[in-house]
């Protein structure tokens, strides 16, 4: 009996009826009308169905929609009696083209979505692709498996979707229970969900299709074990090395024309906890985020310490800055937390924000207790002028600081490197450059700088020892002053900035058994001093009564870190009365030229270099 009906129903039903009914189920389960090429089969094994050859779906604006074959599966009772009805379409390798940056493609939902009585919808190893200018094509999403079912009597839809992006397999389902009011835009149940690898995102409440915007209002849960591999994955770098792991969103979705809100949002990253809400306003230039977030504490540890020195510390860090990801949308957003923690540095009381505008950033620190003290700032970025970087790359950058009572060591070290200052004391900034990396914005910086302190110490130099030494031999220079530490009962300093060229004004250190004062330059790109100063003990040795107080000038040149300090080759020999003779002696014999030679190397630390052999900066 099927095999007669095989052979027979073929010349039943013309092939025009079974083109019509095709070309009909076909623009209708997909919205778009259709070009069929070749004329239909009909094969009743496995299945009745219509084999058809390519179809084409005309679109606007140069885009093209078409399948290297479809496939429609025909209802087997009907067909007995000479009556063509699909059940389902399937679209065999179909490949939709766009064309242009921002196009989209031209499909009609209301057919698709509006009739319970239209066929299922199947698509089989799908592909969407990108034509550009040049009519060069880029393959975008490839793989493509999905379906359409009317469930619930016809009145509503289920779709599953899976497909492959950047070379991950992703799994999307949909379930509306109320298709027609959708489309009407009354508010329908709604289930979505969507994954890939180890995350996953799922909505769950009701939806309407206005007349310009969805509608959405229900929970929205998004998780993943590493924020950081879904940035690569969605083309985002991560702004710092460490961190951006296990991370979970949640809240209550609601949107409204053309924007997105999240309230009651639980934000979870690297086990820290915030909660708040944020708002997405989509329709200007670029995309506006809004948001304010609190937690009772954050561990900042894993992101690593605020540093703008390489991994040894000793040099600026040389990486280009790239800030062009800042001008693809803006951002205003607010966060307070009652205690933060990085590394050793424990913060309280944190109050920040972040303002974004047409790719120029504003960080704010309203208040926080950090370092011991009290501290506020605020830094603005924005990408350099084209005129300038005609590839966008390095970033113009203003920072203002005030830090009222903290511990120096690790202000100092945190701020730039620098570890040679113990104490408590006030430091206020304004420091402006550009450039394509930091090494280049402390080449450029221009500015102020201004520190005090109390009842602390300079690390690594003993300063009264060494004069002690001078003080009972003057021609021993005194010994290498490098080692040991100098106390102070007062630091100030003021320092002005230009063109990466620091002017110390004045840096005056006082202690109960020494007195220091500073002036000269240093080249901040660089990381150099040169600088003059004195050196003077508070009180007279009771060893050297026939001698006045002892103060001694002395230079101090080299890398900030370890600079070389020399004692004043005249100052030791006018402390030395029976060196006089001796150069004397040596004036009338040898000349200026030897007594100065003489005089370097009384005065030179031991193991230092003498000048000649010493290379230039």
């Amino acid at each position: 009996m099927i095999l007669v009906a095989a052979l027979a129903l073929p010349l039943v039903i013309p092939a025009d009826e079974l083109r019509r009914a095709a070309t009909q189920a076909i623009t209708g389960t997909t919205g778009q009308k259709v070009r069929m090429s070749g004329d239909p089969a009909l094969r009743l094994l496995p299945y009745p169905r219509l084999s058809l050859g390519k179809a084409e779906f005309p679109l606007p604006q140069g885009q093209s929609l078409d399948a290297e074959s479809v496939d429609a599966q025909l209802e087997l009772w009907p067909l007995l009696f000479g009556k063509v009805e699909v059940s389902d379409v399937i679209l065999n390798r179909p490949t939709l083209i766009l064309t242009g940056r921002d196009a989209m493609p031209a499909i009609a939902l209301s057919p698709l979505l509006g009739d319970k009585n239209l066929p299922e919808l199947r698509v089989l190893r799908g592909t969407i692709a990108l034509r550009d200018e040049d009519g060069l094509t880029r393959e975008l999403v490839s793989n493509i498996t999905g379906s359409l079912d009317r469930i619930l009597d016809g009145k509503g839809m289920a779709v599953a979707l899976d497909f492959d992006w950047r070379e991950k397999t992703v799994s999307t389902k949909m379930l509306m229970e109320d298709t027609p009011a959708f489309m009407a835009g009354r508010p329908t149940v709604t289930r979505a969900s969507i994954s890939a690898r180890a995350t996953r995102g799922t909505f769950r409440g009701e939806t309407a299709l206005l007349r310009d915007s969805l509608s959405a209002d229900g929970n929205l849960s998004l998780q993943t074990d590493s924020l950081r591999e879904i940035m690569a994955w969605l083309g985002i770098e991560a702004p710092t090395s460490g961190g951006f792991g296990a991370f979970s969103l949640s809240g209550h979705l609601k949107t409204e024309r053309s924007q997105v809100g999240l309230t009651n949002a639980v934000l979870d990253l690297d086990s820290n906890r915030s909660e708040g809400a944020l708002l997405v306003k989509f329709g200007g230039e670029r995309p506006l985020i809004q948001g304010t977030l609190a937690a009772d504490s954050l561990d900042l540890t894993p992101y690593g310490r605020m540093r703008f020195t390489d991994a040894g510390g000793r040099e600026w860090d040389r990486r280009t800055i790239d800030l062009t990801a800042l001008e693809q949308f803006d951002l205003d957003l607010r966060l307070s937390a009652a205690a933060a923690t990085a590394e050793s540095t424990r913060i309280t009381t944190l109050a920040a924000s972040a303002v974004l505008s047409g790719g120029r950033l504003a960080l704010a620190l309203g208040q926080a207790r950090v370092w011991g003290g009290r501290v506020r700032a605020s830094a603005v970025l924005a990408p350099r002028p084209a005129a300038v970087a005609p590839d966008r790359s390095g970033v113009v950058v203003r920072i203002e600081a005030e830090c009222a009572n903290v511990a120096l060591e690790p202000a100092l070290d945190d701020i730039a490197g620098f570890r040679r200052l113990e104490g408590t004391g006030d430091i206020t900034l304004s420091l402006e450059g550009a450039g394509r990396s930091i090494q280049d914005i402390a080449q450029s910086v221009s500015g102020a700088f201004a520190l005090s302190g109390t009842d602390g110490a300079l690390v690594g130099f003993d300063v009264a020892q060494v004069l002690h030494r001078i003080e009972r031999r003057p021609l021993s220079g005194g010994g290498d002053p490098r080692g040991g530490r100098t106390a102070f009962a007062t630091l100030d300093g003021k320092i002005t900035l230009a063109d990466g060229k620091a002017d110390i004004e004045t840096m005056t250190l006082e202690g109960k058994r020494v007195r220091l004062s500073l002036a000269g330059t240093a080249a901040v790109g660089a990381r150099d001093l040169d600088l003059k100063g004195s050196a003077a003990l508070v009180s007279a040795s009771q060893n050297a009564a026939d001698q006045p107080p002892l103060d001694l000038p002395f230079v101090v040149q080299g890398p900030w870190d370890s600079p070389l300090v020399i004692a004043d080759p005249q100052s030791l020999l006018q402390r030395s009365g029976a060196a006089q003779p001796l150069i004397e002696a040596v004036r009338s014999r040898a000349g200026a030229a030897a007594v100065r030679d003489i005089i370097e190397s009384l005065s030179r630390p031991p193991g230092a270099v003498p000048a000649a052999n010493t290379p230039a900066n």
